[in-house]
């Protein structure tokens, strides 16, 4: 990865002491635990490196941040000199991070920053040798809306330069070769074949209703077994005139040619809902719950559990992104409280 050295801005890391913050605790086997917490912060993005380096970015009081912890206390260190919205990884020294106007990859001693001339990064992923962003994606509108389109574009750095992806569907969330989205209003999935996207045949959505749209807005890979999950929604008009939606969560496992749509009535329609390899054949779908908060369900080998997310003492707190430690059952995500304060970390560890 050459491409970043050259002409490159060049910032220098090192660990940064800072106020009192929530003693660091190791996660209770099998089950969530809010592992660091700190009034002052808010978190936005994490990833995790396939050592288990943890790297959180976000906000403190108004300025950017980058922690980095793990196994150990998080400690406050140097970024890469923007407000970070994006982090992923593939190695400890192939680690990058996006912001508004500029992209950095740390190469194990220091950040590389480059310009980002393009759009909004709603998503970032490093996959083997691929590096992805998926940019100005759109959003289902929880009300609905008549004649709504999904949107996104998709990009991968070939050699120095990002490329615009041709893809079959609307592309909003990858995992390894899979991607999920839509196609002409309904859920959909594609394959890479390392030179180009392929859509994969589904079954039909098990129930149908007019003017039915759905969309799968993130997928999740088990490397062992090579099973797929992928989370989305299902809405349909509904209400007086039709001017409002009703909706269902979307559940999809299987592997090719062998798939099982599963609906729910709750949690409803979850237009942002992530999900996350659990390490074990299964996955980690995470949504914001009514009321505040995040709750979970988990796609295990022999069913969906719902759960949801601890929180400190007082607080309510949503996740606003998940990672996983490549090939290990240690998850971890991030966010905060509404009003943008309360920043949480919190672990799942076997």
């Amino acid at each position: 990865m050459g491409w970043l050295l050259r002409g490159a801005a060049a910032v220098v890391a090192f660990v940064v002491t800072t106020g009192p913050v929530a003693a660091h605790a190791v996660a209770p086997v099998g089950q969530w635990s809010v592992v660091h917490h700190d009034r002052r912060d808010s978190y936005d993005t994490v990833t995790v490196t396939p050592g288990g380096a943890v790297w959180v970015a976000g906000s403190r009081r108004g300025e950017s941040l980058l922690l980095k912890g793990g196994r150990s206390a998080f400690k406050q260190v140097t970024g890469p000199g923007f407000r970070v919205k994006r982090l992923t990884s593939a190695a400890g020294t192939r680690v990058w991070a996006f912001g508004a106007s500029r992209y950095a990859r740390w190469d194990g001693r220091r950040w590389l920053v480059r310009p980002w001339p393009y759009g909004r990064v709603d998503r970032a992923y490093a996959i083997g040798q691929n590096l992805w962003v998926i940019e100005k994606s759109n959003v289902f509108p929880r009300a609905g809306e008549a004649g709504w389109t999904a949107r996104s574009t998709l990009r991968r750095l070939t050699g120095s330069v990002w490329r615009k992806v041709r893809t079959p569907i609307v592309v909003k969330g990858l995992d390894g070769k899979w991607a999920a989205g839509s196609a002409r209003g309904t859920a959909a999935l594609a394959r890479w074949s390392g030179t180009a996207w392929r859509a994969v045949a589904l079954p039909g959505i098990p129930s149908s209703r007019p003017g039915q749209i759905s969309e799968l807005t993130d997928v999740a890979l088990d490397g062992e077994t090579g099973r797929i999950m992928a989370v989305g929604w299902v809405a349909w008009p509904c209400g007086t005139a039709g001017r409002s939606f009703c909706g269902e969560t979307l559940l999809l496992s299987g592997y090719p040619g062998s798939w099982t749509f599963e609906v729910r009535a709750e949690p409803g329609i979850q237009p942002r809902a992530q999900a996350e390899p659990d390490g074990r054949g299964g996955a980690w779908v995470v949504y914001d719950a009514e009321g505040g908060g995040s709750g979970f369900l988990h796609m295990g080998t022999d069913g969906v559990e719902p759960g949801a997310f601890p929180a400190p003492p007082n607080q309510v707190a949503s996740v606003r992104d998940l990672a996983n430690q490549l090939g290990s059952g240690s998850v971890w995500a991030v966010g905060a409280a509404a009003s943008g304060r309360n920043g949480v970390i919190w672990h799942y560890g076997r």
